[in-house]
């Protein structure tokens, strides 16, 4: 069932880059020359002196392509919003504490830093040039729902993630060890682990998407049963998952909830990705929205997943799935998302038909 993503956290904004020289700080006893350790006491060493931690927030992580996500968590609880990750990702032994030395790079990645403001929900994209190239997708703050707007005033409140794109070849236990840019200062030779599953709890990437039959628009007198925006959006309740694929189409199939959303992220996800995609892509892509909550438990109190949640078996929300027009799951995002990633995704789905 779906489940709160508790490590990825409302922050303050942050100020700009330091203008000062950079700063190295190397941690841990790490080498950056030299092939890293991958025992819980090295990886534990390597970030012992950093100013944060890096932490792994996909839900889970299943082989094949991958949009890794990590967030940098600071030791008062904020996230880091600006700066570089660059992350060399190695294939690890499946039982690093006996062979720590043991590991096979895969590959270097720059990451791709994604910030989303949840007090004015605007969605930010950053590339690795520290900003020179911005994109900010201003919300409709009249989709805002009555829910959110009396939760208590936070301006400034910023949340961001890190992402890459890995094809992830086998199962089994990886590395990265990560060089950060951020705040004048860089930081070298931090380690984390995380294992590769066979196959993630949803679909994976290749999979047959499943023929999801919610309810639709013509199936309810009043919107409201569907959707937890202040006005709901028709036409995004107009057609069922297994519909779509039958049309031959490629499909945005989005579990988002803007007003029970546990990470706050719903809001900005539904306004700045899921609706202009449906206007960007009218006629030639299905784009669907389901709440992956009971709205009328989660009216009196209860977070129940809705049946399509279950049949998806997802482990958090927001959630995005692209669908080609075989049918099959050709890209999935959770947790922070911007309009730019989406698009590549609709585009290849498009050129593949």
């Amino acid at each position: 069932m779906i489940r709160h993503h508790a490590r990825l956290l409302r922050v303050a904004l942050l100020a700009a880059l330091a203008a000062t020289a950079p700063l190295t700080l190397a941690c841990g006893t790490q080498s950056a020359s030299g092939p890293p350790k991958w025992d819980s006491r090295s990886v534990g060493e390597s970030i012992k002196r950093a100013p944060f931690t890096p932490v792994i927030v996909n839900s889970n992580i299943g082989r094949g392509p991958t949009r890794l996500a990590l967030a940098l968590l600071r030791q008062d609880q904020t996230l880091v919003i600006e700066g570089q990750v660059t992350a060399e990702v190695y294939r690890i032994d499946n039982e690093p504490e006996k062979n720590p030395a043991t590991g096979t790079v895969v590959g270097t990645y720059n990451m791709v830093i994604h910030v989303i403001d949840t007090a004015d929900h605007s969605t930010m994209r950053f590339d690795r040039d520290d900003g020179a190239h911005v994109t900010r997708d201003v919300a409709l703050r009249d989709d805002t729902t009555p829910d959110e707007r009396a939760l208590p005033a936070h301006d400034g409140a910023m949340s961001a993630i890190f992402t890459t794109m890995i094809d992830f070849k086998e199962a089994g236990m990886y590395g990265a060890r990560l060089q950060v840019k951020t705040g004048g200062k860089t930081v070298r030779n931090l380690l984390l682990t995380f294992a590769v599953l066979e196959r993630t709890a949803e679909p994976s990437v290749g999979d047959p998407a499943p023929r999801t039959k919610q309810k639709i628009a013509k199936d309810v007198s009043d919107l409201s049963e569907l959707d937890s925006s202040a006005k709901p959006n028709p036409s995004l309740h107009d057609i069922t998952v297994a519909d779509a694929i039958d049309s031959g189409k490629p499909a945005l199939v989005a579990f988002v909830t803007p007003a029970f959303c546990q990470t706050r992220f719903c809001g900005p996800v539904l306004n700045n990705v899921i609706i202009p995609a449906q206007q960007q892509y009218q006629g030639r892509v299905h784009v669907i929205h389901i709440e992956p909550y009971d709205l009328v438990a989660a009216r009196k109190g209860t977070l129940t997943a809705v049946p399509a949640a279950v049949e998806w078996n997802l482990r958090a929300e927001p959630f995005i799935a692209v669908i080609d027009g075989q049918g099959r799951v050709s890209a999935k995002f959770e947790g922070i998302i911007d309009l730019d990633e989406v698009k590549q995704a609709l585009d290849a789905a498009l050129a593949a038909r």
